[in-house]
């Protein structure tokens, strides 16, 4: 049985919910609010669940909130460290790309985890193949920082001490980046003017990212999407 902590006063603690209720709502207000335009960002992940969330917006969960507000403030602390130019907005065939940092001509992309595993995840490159054809330039970077320390483990017993990892990344065709961006593009486009999420690609069946799926607000929707016709 847990006992309550020894205060160092005569303290009484109480519940605020006015306060948290007030956060909750202002950070739905930031982050929930849905998004007119098409960016690449809803190209990259699940572009079956950017679908869902422009047809049938929900407020994001307490546990959303608390990971994109972490997530924003990792990346303005980075940005500012960095000396690059920060949050390089531009328009490129009716989609809009949002550079977390550009510098000269290179856009460089900041991604933070909280998972113990280290590595590049595909959609990571695959957003910033994306801004790269964008700026037609062959090259970009990347900027990982990890939130946890990696673990020993039996199949891991000298686990990594890096906890920020960066790399120059090249792209020899660019070329066949801009045409995967405007297949994923016209099949976003289509799905969203047809009303039907099932008409984007999505990650169910992807081994690195169908883990997108466990917390997903529209997996029973995307359940039924997938479910068999009687």
């Amino acid at each position: 049985m847990s006992t309550a902590p020894q205060l160092p006063f005569n303290a009484r603690v109480e519940p605020d919910p006015d306060t948290k209720n007030r956060l909750i709502n202002n950070m739905n207000e930031r982050f929930s609010k849905p998004r007119p335009e098409v960016h690449v960002s809803d190209l990259v992940y699940c572009p079956c669940q950017s679908v869902f969330r422009k047809l049938f917006p929900k407020p994001n969960s307490e546990r959303e909130l608390s990971y994109f507000s972490a997530g924003r403030g990792h990346h303005d602390l980075l940005e500012g460290l960095h000396g690059a130019e920060r949050e390089v907005k531009r328009e490129f065939e009716g989609i809009q790309a949002h550079y977390d940092l550009l510098e000269r001509v290179i856009p460089t992309e900041i991604k933070t985890t909280r998972s113990f595993k280290r590595g590049i995840k595909s959609h990571w490159i695959r957003q910033l193949a994306y801004y790269c054809a964008i700026e037609k330039t062959a090259t970009g970077k990347l900027i990982i920082l990890y939130l946890f320390s990696q673990r020993a483990t039996k199949k891991n017993p000298n686990p990594s001490p890096d906890m920020i990892e960066t790399y120059n990344i090249e792209f020899p065709d660019i070329e066949a980046v801009r045409r995967d961006f405007l297949e994923r593009r016209d099949a976003f486009v289509k799905a969203l003017d047809a009303k039907n999420p099932a008409l984007a690609p999505n990650v169910r069946s992807d081994p690195e990212d169908s883990w997108l799926c466990r917390n997903c607000q529209y997996r029973t929707e995307c359940d039924a999407l997938e479910a068999p016709t009687q």
